[in-house]
């Protein structure tokens, strides 16, 4: 069964709990949580969350801060500050019963000095390297999620073949698609599927005119899902872990999923049923 989901955001103004109710309620089964908003609102204990989850049958995962956050900072508090906290996030999942995390691998100012750059490309070994140490012990999956672009930014997870090669050096990790990012970057999305194939674990779904990361509802603006990629997505999504194919909503209003996902002609013909 493939599961349609929500992420939670700061703008929303709502705590996990009521908007896990929102979700459950407009016939959603996943939930994403970007862990910005545990900062605001607080952490749900784990088994008051797993309670829930398994009351409306709803799936989770967590979404890793990243633009205050950088587990290739030069800085080796804030590196190791990153890096803990991802940890600390599968070792909550972990508690609750299931779910995965999400995470951008790292930036660095472009105009800085390439010893600095080189330096932030060390730091992105090392610190994969420790993430994938502690997932070992926990029943948590990792993702990394392909980046956007942004002006005099150098972000690692831009280049679709640095995404193969994080995924061939951690094959336990996968991967979240996230299609607005491919299209903001005109990268066709045929290209994910054709060079990453089953190590695609869940997609992020949004609009945007290809120049900005707008966060838009699916249709309106310029991206196109309604050609045959939904279903050769699906089909590499098909054995994907033993979890079931995901799509998780990531917009700048609540009412931006409910209008996405009642969409009858694009994407949805080919999600809705389509079998783990």
């Amino acid at each position: 069964m493939t599961r349609i989901g929500a992420a939670l955001d700061l703008r929303f103004g709502k705590n996990t709990l009521q908007f896990l109710d929102f979700i459950h309620s407009n016939g959603f089964d996943h939930i994403e949580i970007k862990k910005d908003n545990d900062h605001v609102y607080g952490e749900v204990k784990p088994v008051e969350l797993e309670r829930m989850l398994s009351e409306y049958d709803i799936t989770i995962s967590y979404h890793a801060l990243h633009r205050v956050f950088n587990i290739v900072s030069v800085n080796e508090k804030v590196r190791i500050s990153c890096v803990s906290q991802i940890i600390e996030m599968g070792e909550y999942l972990h508690e609750v019963g299931s779910g995965w995390v999400n995470i951008h691998v790292g930036h660095v100012p472009g105009a800085y000095h390439e010893a600095v750059i080189r330096k932030a490309k060390e730091n992105w070994t090392i610190s994969l390297d420790e993430i994938a140490a502690a997932y070992e012990t926990l029943d948590t999956g990792l993702y990394v999620e392909n980046d956007s672009l942004e002006k005099n930014i150098i972000k690692f997870a831009m280049q679709l073949e640095l995404v193969r090669d994080i995924l061939d050096r951690y094959p336990d990790f996968g991967m979240t698609f996230d299609i607005g990012h491919a299209h903001h970057l005109d990268i066709p999305p045929m290209r994910f599927t054709e060079l990453l194939g089953n190590r695609i674990n869940a997609v992020h779904l949004h609009d945007n005119n290809g120049a900005f990361d707008e966060l838009l509802a699916l249709g309106k603006s310029s991206l196109d899902l309604s050609s045959g990629f939904v279903k050769e997505l699906n089909n590499c999504m098909s054995d994907c872990n033993g979890h079931c194919n995901t799509y998780v909503f990531d917009m700048n209003t609540s009412p931006d999923f409910v209008s996405s996902e009642e969409q009858p002609d694009s994407w949805n013909q080919n999600t809705r049923g389509y079998p783990c």
